[in-house]
């Protein structure tokens, strides 16, 4: 069949929540396409908890890196994106946290009427109905301490405001990783009027005139088209489908005609607005404790898929501070993430460690995504512009949330499991080593979003009703469709978004 009613391209956490959602009632053709395996959850690391790591570089990762980063001592920072039915969900922590009322009432006060957080609230709460939500199991010593520690200092227990401490919670369900392809694809994968196409790369978007009417694909026997009558949507996340615009002419047309791309719809700002959670790890090694998964061998995790019992059942990310660096904000501007590795460079299967990850929530530099060619295969440039911001408030910010992660890590209940710092100038006050530690350490937590901005306004690329401007049959639904950053690890609010879209897209049939 090469006809569909809807084709969306790019199975992760939103797209395999559309392909549900629109397939249900059996009334639509659905076609879902990813370019990755069908199968990831054959492999141990998608399924244990403690070994998620070991999947960053691998098969199910495309591998990005950004363009070198002035702000960050000229290096290129690791972009990992999940390559697999699954998408990132399954190559991510699948740590589950909503973002703050602030981030949706602010979407709600910038014109996107219908967006405020009390508007919002049943689509997570929907969300949660399907995604398998647990908590610690088997939490380590330390994590309590670290938990202690924070409230010494005077934070609260995070309760329902995403402020203050609290235990992590992941989409697992019976010990194991539970991705969005395991929450929504799984239950109606057998349905008839649903297609998935895994190892299927898609080249570009066609057109007639201003009208999406398919994609062409790269299958086994070659390039074929395949044809919406309905609605082309692109859910590949914010490096994949900016490049996906890019690459089927719309976007900047100066750009385009420099990759000699012919111009459907110039539309200047695809790509850009591009957001991300920097990170600061603060790495030590262990004193008194084993981080769960090192010098893990092959027997322990066949025993452990067995009985699912144990320490490898850790999220890593044990526990999370959310936090104000200034009085007067109305919300967080840091959180601490405790984890119960050497995260960084120094994170190896062998080593034990633990460390605290310093997470600038509300980044203020703005990057882009552009092409590097007009070659489908050729990975676009990826420039998040990192700690760029003309007041230098991204990295003062950053500094008075190391001081606070620092504040934490000399608390004498924790700081009794806290070695050797992994790196020179850890648990340095002076303001230049500081500075200079944030530079040389920082790097993405992965949480990439608005290269394909929601909005009112004319530089957003697409509407509240997820349709790209001045095109028709063409929507964008994942993390690049997020009017701005959220205080949260992304995969909750892109669910959240999916949900959503599903209810618009159903809504206008």
């Amino acid at each position: 069949m090469s006809r569909f009613d809807y084709v969306i391209v790019g199975a992760g956490s939103a797209g395999c929540v559309l392909a549900d959602r629109l397939s249900a009632d059996g009334t639509a053709q659905v076609l879902l396409v990813e370019a990755g395996t069908g199968t990831p959850e054959t492999r141990p690391e998608v399924q244990v908890p403690i070994l998620f790591p070991r999947l960053f570089g691998g098969e199910l990762d495309w591998n990005f890196t950004t363009v070198p980063q002035p702000g960050l001592a000229d290096r290129s920072i690791p972009i990992p994106r999940g390559k697999a039915v699954g998408g990132s969900s399954v190559i991510n922590a699948q740590l589950w946290t909503r973002g703050h009322r602030a981030d949706y009432d602010a979407w709600a006060e910038a014109g996107l009427t219908g967006w405020s957080h009390a508007d919002l609230q049943p689509y997570f709460e929907r969300a949660e109905q399907r995604v398998s939500l647990a908590g610690l199991r088997h939490p380590l010593p330390v994590t309590p301490a670290f938990v202690d520690a924070c409230a010494r200092l005077g934070h609260a227990p995070a309760a329902e405001v995403q402020e203050g401490h609290l235990l992590a919670r992941a989409t697992h369900r019976d010990g194991l990783r539970h991705s969005s392809a395991d929450a929504y694809l799984a239950p109606s994968r057998e349905r008839p009027n649903l297609t998935v196409l895994a190892d299927t790369f898609v080249r570009r978007v066609l057109f007639e005139g201003t009208r999406a009417v398919g994609i062409e694909i790269e299958g086994e026997s070659g390039t074929e088209t395949l044809r919406a009558e309905r609605e082309v949507i692109l859910s590949a996340g914010a490096v994949g489908s900016p490049h996906l615009l890019l690459l089927s002419g719309v976007g900047p047309a100066e750009e385009l005609t420099r990759h000699g791309v012919p111009v459907v719809r110039d539309l200047s700002t695809v790509g850009r607005d591009l957001t991300d959670h920097l990170l600061v790890p603060l790495a030590f090694e262990a004193q008194g404790f084993r981080s769960p998964g090192a010098n893990t061998t092959s027997e322990q995790i066949t025993q452990y898929l067995q009985d699912r019992y144990g320490t490898l059942d850790s999220i890593i990310s044990e526990a999370l501070l959310f936090l104000r660096t200034r009085e007067e904000l109305e919300a967080p501007d840091i959180e601490v993430v405790h984890l119960v590795v050497p995260l960084g460079e120094h994170q190896r299967p062998t080593a034990h460690g633990l460390a605290l990850g310093v997470i600038l929530l509300r980044p203020r530099s703005r990057g882009a995504i552009t092409l590097r060619s007009a070659d489908p295969h050729d990975a676009p440039l990826i420039d998040p512009r990192y700690l760029t911001d003309e007041a230098g408030h991204d990295l003062e910010t950053l500094v008075a949330g190391v001081r606070e992660a620092q504040r934490v890590l000399r608390q004498p209940d924790f700081a009794q499991w806290v070695g050797k710092p992994l790196t020179d100038g850890a648990l340095s006050e002076d303001l230049d080593d500081v500075t200079a530690y944030i530079r040389a350490t920082g790097g993405s937590i992965h949480h990439l979003v608005s290269t394909c901005r929601m909005g009112t306004d004319e530089r957003s690329v697409v509407d509240p009703t997820f349709a790209v401007r001045g095109l028709t049959g063409l929507r964008v639904v994942d993390a690049s469709a997020m009017p701005s950053i959220v205080r949260a690890h992304t995969h909750a609010p892109v669910t959240m978004l999916a949900e959503r879209a599903a209810d618009v897209l159903l809504q206008q049939r």
